[in-house]
């Protein structure tokens, strides 16, 4: 039997502190932990028990026995570890948003397609849900026909902590557009195989400062956003995502069509066409199994993240464990098991439709969602002197 990967982890916050107890139960072995702080690092370490750790980012992509790297830490950080890493011959998961741009994006998918026997996958487990595979599956069965309107709602208390950090700040990725908001979009395309050609946004940042967070610094990051999508085969679609609304996360995602409409609430997928006097339950999640015994994931880690969110990436694991598991050779992967998988070029598409958004609200019109092919001059007016300049050697 193939062996899996060894693992390095790079990001000390929540989301690893959920991550690494499920690679654990799923039989991988996670061999080393990055830092931004040697401290951050050594305390994570321990409370994980993880024998290496350190804040020098080298340190983790050289390690002998580090094959795959997880990348969860600040937005702003991803990208040029993620790059790095794929040049070093590293299989690369990526946490999203993969950055606070579509151009940290755009340097990991020229990444990723430089080395292509690599794995290079965002880590957004939603799609591996079975009501959203269903959905989709429906979907392109013609259960509601053509696609016409889709609807999303995301509602969660606030995701600010005690400290200032990235979350607090817009230019390093945080606020709910990027949090949120990045998953919803790559998942309306995941449904309806269409995407945004056109946005129009508004994004609101209501709490400038906290209790604990004030003083010279203010909060800049959006904790409201609302923004509409015209897609690329007719459908539009409506997304609201929403931090102020104290008490559990939900979501809800609905398509409706010509000849009926899905909705997913929660992780449980209801159904009605139009013929029907009432919605049918197509698909009722199991209550919750993800208790400490299976995944080793505590409770009060699991408050911080949302229940659907966590089985996304428990099944994401398992099916990155059996694309490993499928070949015998020692870095060799099978790409059917983690078909279903968001790739970097996904992520680029995402953060496109992120940056029309909040280019939408600033100036308060309707943006045309453009995809980067190569990196924006940085100083094009040099750039034009030099090309109408005529110099000759001879």
């Amino acid at each position: 039997m193939a062996q899996l990967p060894g693992i390095g982890v790079f990001g000390t916050g929540t989301p690893v502190k959920c991550l690494v107890p499920i690679l654990k139960s799923c039989g991988f072995r996670v061999e080393a932990l990055w830092g931004r702080t040697k401290e951050q690092a050594e305390e994570c370490a321990r409370d994980l028990d993880i024998a290496f750790k350190t804040n020098k980012v080298d340190e983790v992509l050289l390690h002998k026995d580090v094959d795959l790297v997880f990348i969860q830490c600040p937005p702003h950080l991803q990208s040029p570890i993620a790059v790095k890493a794929l040049g070093i011959g590293k299989h690369v998961i990526c946490g999203t948003p993969a950055g606070p741009t579509q151009l940290e994006s755009l340097r990991m998918v020229n990444a990723a397609q430089y080395y292509p026997s690599l794995m290079s996958l965002m880590c957004t487990g939603l799609r591996f849900l079975p009501c959203f595979i269903k959905m989709k599956q429906l979907i392109e069965d013609g259960y509601v026909g053509e696609v016409m309107v889709c609807e999303a709602r995301v509602h969660s208390g606030s995701l600010l902590k005690d400290q200032f950090n990235w979350m607090c700040d817009e230019l390093m990725g945080g606020g709910v557009l990027n949090v949120y908001g990045s998953i919803v979009i790559d998942l309306v395309t995941f449904l309806t195989g269409q995407e945004a050609n056109r946005v129009h946004g508004m994004l609101k940042t209501f709490v400038k400062q906290t209790e604990k967070i004030n003083g010279i610094r203010h909060i800049t990051s959006d904790d409201f956003c609302t923004f509409q999508m015209e897609l690329n085969k007719g459908a539009c679609a409506t997304i609201t995502l929403n931090n102020q609304v104290p008490g559990q996360y939900s979501q809800e995602i609905l398509v409706c069509g010509s000849k009926g409409r899905l909705s997913v609430r929660g992780s449980d997928l209801f159904g009605q066409k139009k013929d029907m006097n009432k919605e049918e339950a197509i698909y009722m999640d199991v209550p919750n199994i993800l208790d400490e015994k299976n995944t080793g994931v505590s409770e009060m880690i699991r408050a911080d993240i949302p229940i659907s969110h966590l089985k996304g990436l428990l099944k994401l694991i398992n099916s990155v464990k059996d694309a490993f598991k499928c070949v015998e050779e020692k870095h060799g992967w099978a790409k059917r098991p983690v078909m279903l998988a968001a790739s970097f070029e996904n992520g680029q598409y995402v953060q496109a439709v992120v940056d029309a958004v909040r280019a939408s609200s600033k100036n308060r019109e309707w943006v045309q969602v453009k995809k980067l092919t190569e990196e924006p001059d940085p100083n094009p007016f040099l750039s034009a002197a030099l090309r109408r300049s005529t110099f000759s050697l001879y």
